[in-house]
């Protein structure tokens, strides 16, 4: 039989140190075995501890290659994925691993022969896939030998792969396009106007041996077939470093060295990447970062995931037939930045879809989904902020505009109040002019007489000193109800502000024959607020109560001021005798020009309300149970340290 390496399985040889010797002697890697499945009898004189192990279909698959080579690796997590998916039927696998490049004596081809006929005496198998042209060739030349009468499906996937005879009985074979023409005609995208392909395929016999089916792939492109000959490695280096313009570089196989050495495939790609004046490319995905430039590659995964499903069904089902899997099938379009930018190219020119491995950090490419969401975020939170600020602002000017409503809206109603009160005002300061001029008028009886001595006399002035200072005070509390005020927050005694409240209108409420009872605590009670502002409250909801006992009868009426703590607030409310709170008037009691004088305009409790607002506190109304009605308003008492 003839064992010579096929130009595919050389160019896809790895880089493993392992003798095949060692593999007739160690006995190759066997698979992982399911455990469910139909029993199985085996051989007399067979092991019975492994007859859990033969439950399930027995599938031995051979590699033309070693087992150290990515591609294979990667084939086999295929296998595995396919099992997964297969549930608890899935097939056993059993990989052996011919190792074709590196051993192409027929006794050694012999040898393991040997080693897998004892390897698998009791073991009966379901299904033999020989992978790539050398094992194809080594399983059907081997087959009456080891395994008659069981099924084979031989897998071709390789580029230039030659197709060895394959006939016979339960003889199938599984073919991967070469993918070769569909990706020299994405490259072309990539690299316009190129126009030839120079090919390293190697300088053993047998790896330039799939060099014609390699030609008519890269005809079949549109583009010129170059060969890139050498009677050594260091001769085919040499000759890529000066390809010419409107040139690639595809590097088909090459891993036997000078006096048969072998050079791992990856250490042979970076060396041709390397050294090439032009782009590089291969067309196994596994070989990104090498220094090839990418583009649409065979994903080895998915080449053992599809023969994994086409075993399990050859296992479980009706016999197969012949069949090719197309290049799309298997094929991920990825590129390698760094070479990218090494020729110069931007990845707009890259196809639709492709995947870009190697970049360099960049936020801006590698976050844009975020970045632009946290734009976005700070955009909307800045356009919030500057809303609410420009809306606390126009608050702000709202309130200061409401204050000094408010403000302008209580000294006329002060005035008002005031005016009223004129009376009041008159008789108040009566009294202590009045004593100033009977003091006066003693002291000018005891000159006459000459009976005025030094302590009378100063007795006397004391006397018009108090009452002019009485007098003052008066004016004072008055001028300062009638001038412009605006709220000035500092600590007060409200129970000062009500008795001061009550001296102003005590004269009018005498001349109404309205008795005033206040019977309010003697301990301060302190409150941040404005004197001025919270006497006129108290002055406006006394004089409403005595308006409201007009038609009263004189014996009855009376208001009534009470002080009461509640928690952290003090209660002020002033009740009187009077007819009380229609419905009608009590949802509206508060608002501005509701009234029910005939000759008022309905301010001064909506003043009122604001002021306490301003102030924090509350205002309310409510009909008595015995008649009448009593206004209360509530303030926050003072922290004190």
């Amino acid at each position: 039989m003839s064992t010579t390496l096929s130009s595919a399985d050389g160019r896809q040889a790895g880089r493993a140190p392992a003798a095949l010797a060692a593999a007739v002697v160690c006995v190759l890697a066997t698979a992982t075995i399911a455990s469910a499945g139909q029993p199985r009898t085996l051989p007399e004189g067979g092991d019975q501890d492994v007859l859990s192990l033969a439950s399930n279909p027995q599938v031995l698959v051979v590699f033309s290659d070693d087992s150290s080579q990515s591609w294979i690796r990667q084939i086999t997590d295929g296998f595995y994925r396919a099992a997964a998916e297969g549930g608890a039927s899935a097939p056993a696998w059993y990989f052996e691993y011919l190792d074709a490049v590196r051993f192409q004596d027929e006794r050694q081809v012999g040898h393991f022969r040997t080693a897998l006929r004892e390897k698998y005496r009791d073991r009966p198998l379901d299904l033999i896939i020989p992978v790539s042209s050398s094992a194809i060739e080594f399983v059907m030349e081997s087959r009456d030998e080891l395994w008659p009468d069981v099924p084979v499906m031989g897998v071709v996937y390789a580029s230039g792969a030659r197709r060895p005879a394959t006939s016979g009985p339960g003889v199938t074979t599984l073919s991967f396009e070469s993918g070769l023409p569909e990706s020299l005609a994405a490259l072309k995208t990539v690299f316009p106007g190129t126009t030839a392909v120079f090919v390293v395929s190697g300088i053993s016999a047998a790896e330039r041996r799939g060099e014609p089916a390699l030609r008519a792939d890269v005809e079949r492109a549109g583009l010129v077939f170059h060969d890139v000959p050498g009677p050594s490695m260091a001769d085919v280096v040499a000759e890529v470093a000066h390809l010419p313009e409107h040139a690639i570089l595809f590097v088909a196989g090459g891993q036997v060295a000078d006096q048969g050495n072998i050079i791992p495939t990856w250490r042979l790609c970076e060396m041709m990447a390397a050294a090439a004046s032009r782009p590089t490319f291969m067309l196994g995905s596994q070989f990104l970062g090498c220094g090839i430039v990418g583009g649409l590659m065979r994903d080895y995964v998915k080449v053992g995931a599809i023969v994994g499903e086409h075993a399990i069904a050859a296992v479980s089902g009706p016999p197969t037939t012949n069949q090719t899997v197309p290049f799309a099938a298997i094929a991920t379009m990825q590129f390698d930045a760094r070479q990218l930018e090494r020729w110069g190219i931007p990845e707009s020119r890259l196809p639709a879809g492709s995947v870009v491995a190697f970049r360099e950090p960049n936020v801006w490419r590698d976050h844009r989904r975020e970045l632009l969401i946290v734009a976005a975020g700070l955009i909307l939170q800045t356009a919030l902020i500057a809303a609410l600020l420009y809306e606390r602002r126009g608050r702000q000017r709202a309130e200061i505009d409401s204050r000094r409503s408010l403000a302008l809206a209580a000294h006329v109603d002060r005035r008002g109040a005031m005016a009223t009160l004129t009376g009041s005002m008159a008789h108040e300061l009566n009294q202590p002019l009045t004593a100033i001029l009977y003091n006066a008028d003693a002291a000018e009886r005891l000159v006459a007489s000459n009976r005025a001595t030094p302590d009378d006399l100063r007795e006397i002035l004391r006397d018009i000193r108090s009452e002019d200072t009485r007098a003052s005070r008066i004016i004072q509390r008055h001028r300062a109800m009638l001038k412009p005020h605006e709220l000035e927050r500092r600590p007060i005694d409200i129970h000062a502000v009500v008795r001061e409240s009550l001296e102003l209108v005590a004269h009018d409420a005498m001349a109404r024959r309205i008795q005033i009872d206040a019977p309010l605590p003697s301990p301060p009670c302190i409150v941040l607020g404005d004197q001025i502002l919270l006497q006129q409250v108290v002055v406006n909801l006394v004089i409403n109560a005595m308006d409201a006992m007009a038609g009263t009868p004189p014996s009855r009426r009376r208001v009534t001021v009470r002080s009461a703590l509640t928690g952290d607030s003090v209660a002020i409310s002033v009740a009187d005798c009077g007819p009380g709170l229609t419905p009608e008037i009590s949802s509206t009691l508060f608002q501005p020009f509701v009234t029910t004088k005939t000759d008022g305009i309905g301010i001064g409790l909506a003043i009122a309300r604001g002021t306490l607002d301003a102030h924090g506190g509350s205002i309310d109304a409510r009909n008595n149970e015995d008649g009448g009605a009593t206004f209360r308003f509530t303030l926050p008492c003072a922290v004190t340290a």
